[in-house]
């Protein structure tokens, strides 16, 4: 069967509806096929998931995920269905699409599809590491410190939520995830950071590793007012890159393919260079 498990989409539509208030989103659906029926669920006033149960239609599905995701699906998923319609009778099956969503079909009678923000198990996530905040939701970012988008989630969208986190309204949560083979600092970068970590200073060091400012890590230490020596002897220390590369192997398993990769507790935020959106999912998660 061709496959549709992920739909390598560039994030498009405005006003995603999962995660947002749920008020309205059967009228901007609009009516299901005669014979169809729409449900929703709910998670602290937000739409958690849409479903629809009824006459076989692909193209009020692709609306459906439309509607519900805000990526524009409609019009691959309706090829997916017409290239895989004769195989998927009498199956149930879960797609992942765009990585952040789960969108289960059943090719029983009657036709069911439902669309879901992926979740993670919070316990598979680890315990928290590196946390600002005391209380709200937590956002967990999985990053890498040459990465450019990683940089620029740190300058555009981090400092918000930093702020948030100092004013108790949520927590945020830092994990190592170095694309080593493509970026050569990623990893001695980390464990810098680790470094820096162990005498309280981690934040600010990842701020001026978030500017690029790579290479020179006993520099920055300094600038930082960081015990020089305890810090070299701490970059030499096999304990804290086994640290770092632990880090990496969770979000290996977890299924992560590049960085940033953010999760609203236990949800796979879809595009965590969108503030407000982040905030939705973090109301979801509350």
């Amino acid at each position: 069967m061709r496959g549709l498990v992920s739909l390598a989409l560039a994030l498009g539509l405005a006003m995603a509806q999962i995660a947002r208030p749920a008020e309205g989103f059967s009228q901007t659906l609009g009516a299901p096929p005669p014979g169809g029926k729409v449900a929703v669920e709910t998670k602290n006033g937000r739409l958690l998931a849409a479903s629809y149960e009824g006459p076989e239609d692909p193209a009020f599905v692709g609306r459906l995920l439309e509607k519900a995701t805000g990526l524009p699906f409609s019009l691959p998923f309706q090829n997916w269905y017409r290239q895989n319609a004769p195989l998927l009778r009498g199956r149930a099956l879960t797609l992942t699409l765009e990585d952040a969503f789960w969108l289960e079909l059943s090719f029983a009678e009657p036709f069911r599809a439902r669309v879901a923000p992926r979740a993670v198990e919070e316990a598979a996530l680890g315990p928290e590491r590196h946390l600002l905040g005391t209380a709200g939701p937590i956002l967990r970012v999985f990053s890498d410190f040459q990465c450019p988008f990683c940089q620029r989630l740190a300058r555009e969208v981090l400092p918000e939520l930093k702020a948030q986190a100092l004013r108790g309204a949520l927590r945020v949560s830092y994990r190592h995830f170095p694309l080593k083979e493509i970026h050569p600092e990623a990893l001695p970068a980390a464990i810098a950071s680790e470094c820096a970590a162990k005498q309280g200073a981690f934040w600010p060091y990842h701020d001026r590793l978030m500017t690029g400012r790579l290479g020179n890590y006993r520099a920055l230490a300094r600038e930082l007012g960081l015990k020089e020596e305890a810090f070299a002897r701490c970059l030499e220390d096999p304990a804290v890159k086994g640290l770092v590369e632990g880090e990496r192997t969770l979000a290996l398993r977890l299924g992560l393919r590049g960085t940033p990769t953010a999760f609203a507790g236990p949800y796979w935020v879809p595009n965590p260079f969108d503030l407000p959106r982040v905030l939705d999912y973090l109301e979801l998660a509350r």
